[in-house]
């Protein structure tokens, strides 16, 4: 049995990854998300807000179970939000504090917990995967605390990787940005004002010229690096490029 545990699984890609697992039927999914939209005996959900961080550090029994016996964990930290889209200046404290706090914040204590809780176990494959972005890459006017929290998610990831080389334990960990998929982020991104965002027309070309991707069929890839780590060696990954 494989045991996995991703945030986000309403909808979007988490909730495709969930269903592409649970069709396998090999797997146990624990989805945190703060609505339930999966139906399965091997689902479990956990009804959560990962901006109130005080509730998920209480939650954390609960997301991570013991496990006596299992082929592989993994964590896949899914879950993220834009943000208002602004540039800075002209955005409430609060979503700032609510996208970084989702974005960043959550997957911090989320990975320290899994390696805390299973690292000991020497019989299962362990891995992480964190959902990036370009953003976290390069600046995009009005997606400040969007591409702060992406970049920091990278760079807690490399740090992972190089702590878990140096005390020689087998945990994996990648951060892997999707490209560009047809979700309701790329909606919100739609919807905005031209003054807030200055690549909006390029965004809705994207959606005109069927340059988005399906959920599905993304999720299909971060599911085939899950089953072939072992063809990849770097933390920083695009599914663009497999």
């Amino acid at each position: 049995m494989k045991h996995y545990i991703i945030t986000g699984t309403s909808r979007g890609l988490g909730h495709a990854m969930a269903l592409e697992l649970l069709e396998e039927g090999n797997c146990w999914v624990i989805g945190i998300s703060r609505k339930n939209t999966i139906s399965h005996p091997n689902y479990k959900h956990i009804s959560l807000d990962l901006a109130d961080i005080d509730k998920l550090i209480a939650s954390l029994d609960e997301i991570f179970p013991s496990i006596q016996s299992s082929d592989k964990i993994v964590l896949i930290n899914n879950a993220a939000v834009l943000g208002q889209v602004a540039h800075v200046g002209n955005i409430p404290n609060k979503k700032m504090q609510e996208v970084l706090n989702i974005n960043t914040v959550a997957p911090a204590i989320l990975m320290n917990e899994f390696i805390k809780r299973y690292y000991k176990c020497n019989t299962c494959q362990k891995m992480i995967v964190n959902v990036s972005s370009g953003a976290g890459k390069k600046p995009v006017d009005g997606w400040s605390a969007y591409c702060a929290s992406k970049a920091a998610l990278d760079m807690f990831s490399g740090v992972v990787s190089v702590e878990k080389r140096m005390d020689k334990n087998n945990i994996r960990i990648f951060s892997v940005s999707p490209g560009i998929i047809d979700t309701e982020m790329q909606d919100q991104i739609r919807k905005v004002n031209k003054e807030d965002f200055s690549r909006l027309n390029e965004f809705i070309e994207y959606k005109k010229e069927g340059m988005l991707v399906s959920p599905r069929k993304v999720a299909k890839k971060y599911l085939y690096l899950i089953e072939n780590e072992t063809k990849f060696e770097d933390v920083l990954v695009s599914v663009r490029d497999f």
